[in-house]
C-alpha cells in the first residue's frame, strides 16, 4: 500500500489575452479618481499589488483545465491513458452536466476514468490535493489528475471597483502518483464555516452570454461575485491561512523552519505581506506572483506552484527535495493547507 502521493508533474495555463491596469480601466465603472487621489492604474497596484492579469477570449474553464492537465502530463512523462482518476475544482464551470471531470477527461483523451468536480472556491486546489492523497493512500488509485480552473472575468462585478480589480482567469494542474516515500505523506488540514463575506448566487457562468442578455432575462438573472465582508476578509485571510499552515505542520514531521517554500493563495499583495508578518518567515521563502496573474481563485496555488517549479516565480523556486507548504482560504469560509516534499 502506498504511503505517499508524489507530485510527478505540474502544469498551468493562462489565457492568451493579457490585461494591464490601463486596459482594465475600460471595463471598470464607478472609480472615483478624486477620492482615490491617484490614477486608476496606480491605485490598483497600490491596493492589490496587481499589474497584469489574464482574461479568456476563445477559452473557457474546461479548455483551460485540459491544457494545464496536458502540460502536467508532459512534465510527468505520462500519457492520458495512465490516469485512473480525475478531480477538478471550480465554481465557474461552463456547464453543470456533464461535470468538469467528464469534460476534462474527454478533452485530454482520458476516457472511462472515474472522477468528480468540487467547489470550495479559492481553496479548491488544496481540497482536491487532499482528496487525491486520501484516494492514493487507500490504494484505490495510482495516478490522479488534480486540476483547478476558473473564468472569474465572466462573473466579476465591474460596477464595484474594489473587487473588479482583483479577479482573473487561469488553470493549474498536478499529477499525483502513488509513492513509498516523498511527496504528500501526512494528512492535510481542512476547515470550513459559513459566512456571506464572499458569495456568488445563481451564476450564469455556465450559460452562453447571448442567452442571458436576451430580452426576458429575468428568468435567469445575471449574478456576480460580491465581497460584503470588506476589511474582515483581509483579516480572516491572513489569520486563516497562517493558522492552517501551522496546524498542518503539527500533523507532519516538519516545523515551519523546515519549509523551503510557502505558496499561499494569491488573493491580494497586502494579504500575502500580512501572512509573512504573521508567520515571521523570510520573504524569500514565500511565493508571490499576484502582480503578474491576479487572483485566479482556486487555480492560484496550482498556477503558482507550476511557476515556481519552472523558475518563473521571481526568486522563489521549487526544486527536487524541497519541503513545500501550501495554504489557502476561500469563500465559505473554506480553509486548507498541505505540506509535501517535491
Amino acid at each position: 500500500m502506498a504511503k505517499c502521493a508524489k507530485i510527478a508533474g505540474t502544469g498551468s495555463y493562462l489565457p492568451k489575452r493579457q490585461i494591464n491596469n490601463e486596459q482594465l480601466e475600460k471595463f471598470v465603472r464607478n472609480f472615483d479618481r478624486q477620492r482615490a487621489g491617484m490614477p486608476f492604474s496606480r491605485w490598483v497596484e497600490q491596493v492589490t499589488g496587481i499589474k497584469t492579469r489574464y482574461f479568456v477570449e476563445d477559452e473557457d474553464t474546461e479548455t483551460m483545465a485540459a491544457e494545464a492537465s496536458l502540460r502536467a502530463l508532459e512534465a510527468a512523462q505520462m500519457k492520458a491513458g495512465e490516469i485512473d482518476f480525475i478531480i477538478v475544482s471550480s465554481f465557474t464551470p461552463t456547464r453543470d452536466v456533464p461535470n468538469l471531470a467528464c469534460s476534462v477527461g474527454h478533452l485530454i483523451g482520458a476516457e472511462n476514468v472515474g472522477g468528480f468536480p468540487l467547489n470550495t472556491a479559492c481553496a479548491g486546489f488544496v481540497y482536491g490535493l487532499s482528496v487525491g492523497y486520501a484516494l492514493i493512500k487507500s490504494d484505490m488509485y495510482k495516478n490522479i489528475l488534480v486540476v483547478s480552473s476558473e473564468t472569474l472575468s465572466r462573473v466579476t462585478d465591474y460596477d464595484d471597483p474594489t473587487t473588479a480589480v482583483l479577479f482573473a482567469d487561469g488553470a493549474g494542474a498536478v499529477i499525483l502518483r502513488a509513492s513509498a516515500e516523498g511527496g504528500i505523506c501526512s494528512p492535510p488540514y481542512l476547515s470550513s464555516n459559513f459566512t456571506n463575506h464572499f458569495e456568488l448566487r445563481n451564476s450564469d457562468a455556465y450559460c452562453p452570454r447571448e442567452i442571458v442578455e436576451m430580452q426576458g432575462q429575468e428568468f435567469l438573472p445575471r449574478s456576480t461575485l460580491h465581497m460584503p465582508g470588506g476589511p474582515q476578509v483581509l483579516r480572516k485571510a491572513i489569520n486563516g491561512m497562517a493558522e492552517a499552515l501551522l496546524k498542518v505542520l503539527e500533523l507532519s514531521p516538519y516545523g515551519l523552519k523546515d519549509l523551503d517554500v510557502i505558496i499561499p493563495h494569491q488573493a491580494n499583495r497586502r494579504i500575502t505581506s500580512g501572512l509573512i508578518e504573521k508567520l515571521g518567515v523570510p520573504e524569500g521563502k514565500v511565493c508571490r506572483v499576484i502582480d503578474a496573474i491576479g487572483n485566479t481563485s482556486g487555480a492560484s496555488v496550482a498556477i503558482s506552484l507550476d511557476m515556481a517549479v519552472r523558475g518563473e516565480a521571481g526568486d522563489v523556486r521549487v526544486e527536487s527535495g524541497d519541503k513545500v507548504g501550501l495554504t489557502t482560504i476561500g469563500g465559505g469560509y473554506s480553509i486548507g493547507a498541505i505540506v509535501f516534499e517535491y
